[in-house]
């Protein structure tokens, strides 16, 4: 058995519904013989930090589980705190709000990891509470876009405005996309094992992006940039608690403004989409979605400190552009024939070592 020592990083903010149900199935499918949690608490006001100590206490987990409290400054402030005290030569990044269903599945993870050294990242198959397939990876250097996968994006390629505006499967109807282990550009943080050396290579995870949203795939994408390379294994299921949060208490105002509010979302998915942007750009809103003014503020700040980085924009990429600054690289393993074939390769080596066991 192998005795790589793994750390995994989870920050927990105001997640008390759903996060017994996580620590528990975290320790009840974690076989692992040198595994350590590292607990972040990023200054929750619900019980999380009391359900945290009694469950580190209790020893339910394993292995050793280090717990550190901190004032709240946003979920990349919590992993960079988590990834520094990491004594791993693997990490996994793993959400509060997301349980992982399979069991043995560090082995499972690491078996890939370590097959090459070429290999720089590993994520899972993500389904949502609702049963959707949230992510098999994530799509980023490509026409439409970034989307996960295998979503369908919902705007007009080339012209979106909003990530999010996607449509997903049902777990169990994607076919090859959900079911095959395949390389993909970048990866879903609810679930992604990585070396920690590349990691703080790049810097860690990007506070660019605070307090929340993109850190994942642009710390998967970066360690791209080391030459390594990102892959979805389908083996290893995790639930992400979406729909299950608490819903605030709503007086009678507030629901006739919810019900308002989806009947306003309604009309506008049947907007022609010229139209639905005019409004948009000038209300600053989201029309048919969910997102709130202040997140939408945050998303159009990540939208722009993205192209500042990375040179090209993540709902609308110039393939030209991208082909420039980034041609003969991992950034753009899918147009090269050799870094194509050489991704394929290292899934059939895979295929083939656990056909011989």
């Amino acid at each position: 058995m192998d005795a790589t020592r793994v750390s995994l990083l989870l920050p927990n903010y105001n997640n008390e519904r759903v996060l017994g149900t996580v620590l528990d199935r975290l320790a009840a499918h974690t076989t692992h013989p040198d595994t350590e949690l590292v607990i972040v608490d990023d200054g929750s006001t619900d019980g999380s930090r009391h359900i945290l100590a009694q469950w580190r206490d209790s020893g339910a987990f394993g292995g050793e589980v280090v717990l550190i409290e901190q004032e709240n400054a946003g979920a990349i402030v919590a992993l960079n705190t988590a990834l520094e005290a990491a004594t791993g030569a693997i990490c996994v990044q793993i959400d509060s709000d997301a349980s992982v269903e399979t069991p043995g599945w560090i082995e499972r993870m690491l078996e890939l990891m370590l097959l090459d050294e070429r290999v720089g990242v590993v994520t899972a198959k993500v389904v949502m509470d609702s049963g959707s397939l949230h992510t098999c990876g994530v799509d980023v250097v490509g026409p439409e876009g970034v989307h996960d996968r295998p979503s369908r994006v919902l705007e007009p390629v080339g012209r979106r405005r909003w990530h999010h505006r996607v449509e997903r499967p049902r777990e169990g109807t994607a076919g090859d996309a959900e079911e095959l282990t395949a390389e993909v550009d970048a990866a879903c943080g609810c679930c992604m094992m990585y070396r920690r050396e590349d990691a703080l290579a790049v810097g860690g995870y990007d506070t660019g992006y605070a307090p929340v949203w993109f850190d994942d795939v642009d710390l998967s994408l970066s360690i791209r940039r080391l030459g390594r390379k990102n892959f979805y294994l389908p083996d290893v299921r995790v639930v992400h608690y979406l729909e299950s949060r608490p819903a605030p208490v709503a007086g009678r105002d507030r629901q006739r403004g919810q019900a308002a509010g989806e009947l306003a979302r309604r009309a506008a998915r049947r907007l022609p989409a010229r139209v639905r942007d005019r409004v948009e750009a000038g209300l600053g809103v989201d029309l048919g979605g969910h997102m709130t003014r202040p997140q939408l503020a945050r998303l159009r700040h990540h939208y722009r400190y993205w192209r500042e980085k990375w040179g090209f924009d993540l709902r609308n990429p110039d393939m030209a552009e991208v082909e420039r600054r980034y041609g003969g690289t991992e950034i753009c393993w899918a147009t090269d024939p050799e870094r194509r074939a050489a991704g394929e390769e290292i899934v059939r080596n895979l295929e083939q070592a656990r056909a011989s066991t």
